[in-house]
């Protein structure tokens, strides 16, 4: 019998295993909110026509296509560990009129491969929380970002407000793995609430955004806390470590 996904592991089987079903569910599980979450995420971007935006653990390019349509001739590259989902996103980014701006790469955001100061912006959501070492991928977004460039982060965590976490208990401990099992991999939705319950709470993450090199720090918080979005810019202090990263090449 294979073992659970704990958070901290490589995820990268378990998003090669669910991204047939990927969109299906999460339509399913947020009742159609994930999306209207993804354009509050993509409105906090301020852009202009030669803007570069990198969507970090893209899955399958829901949030590089926000983007396009949001302001076109942005040039947006869509990058992912899973080529399962970077198929996808491949297959339903080339059905659409956005298609020519949209780039997909396969990589890992822990060592991106691109060189330093080359975006504008970058976006990662419902993903960081999947991150083995996320100092090191906060190090590495910061790195490909510009001086005073954009961070946006959307993420699932623990509801703050006692009502949601009575009905997150019930709908992520017995309800979400039942549908997920039904549609797609049991253990990837048990997965789900344990990476939930694992990340840091607002304040403890805006921490780690400070000390990752951003300022202009600023949070909403959705469904009583269950979705958080994050956004900040890249200062402009000399970082030591792995928040300089030297160029890793170029798209």
């Amino acid at each position: 019998m294979p073992q659970p996904f704990l958070p901290g592991q490589d995820t990268r089987p378990l998003f090669d295993a669910i991204a047939r079903r990927y969109d299906l569910l999460n339509l399913l599980l947020s009742g159609g909110l994930d999306r209207y979450w993804r354009a509050k995420a993509v409105g906090e971007l301020e852009l202009t026509t030669s803007s570069r935006v990198l969507d970090a653990a893209t899955g399958t390019g829901d949030v590089a296509l926000t983007v396009a349509r949001a302001m076109p001739g942005v040039t947006v590259v869509g990058l992912d560990q899973s080529m399962a989902m970077l198929h996808l996103a491949y297959t339903k980014l080339r059905r659409r009129p956005a298609w020519p701006a949209i780039q997909l790469v396969q990589g890992d955001c822990e060592a991106l491969p691109f060189g330093e100061g080359m975006f504008d912006a970058v976006t990662i959501a419902f993903g960081i929380r999947n991150v083995q070492r996320r100092a090191a991928a906060l190090a590495e977004f910061r790195r490909v970002l510009k001086p005073g460039g954009q961070l946006v982060v959307l993420e699932l965590g623990q509801p703050r407000s006692a009502l949601m976490a009575r009905i997150f208990r019930c709908y992520g401990g017995w309800l979400l793995p039942r549908i997920g099992g039904l549609l797609s991999s049991r253990d990837a939705y048990r997965y789900l609430p344990a990476s939930m319950q694992a990340f840091p709470d607002p304040v403890l993450f805006l921490a780690e955004l400070a000390a990752g090199g951003f300022e202009k720090l600023e949070h909403q918080a959705f469904m009583g806390g269950m979705v958080g979005l994050f956004h900040g810019r890249r200062n402009s202090c000399a970082m030591n470590g792995s928040g300089q990263g030297s160029p890793r090449g170029s798209f």
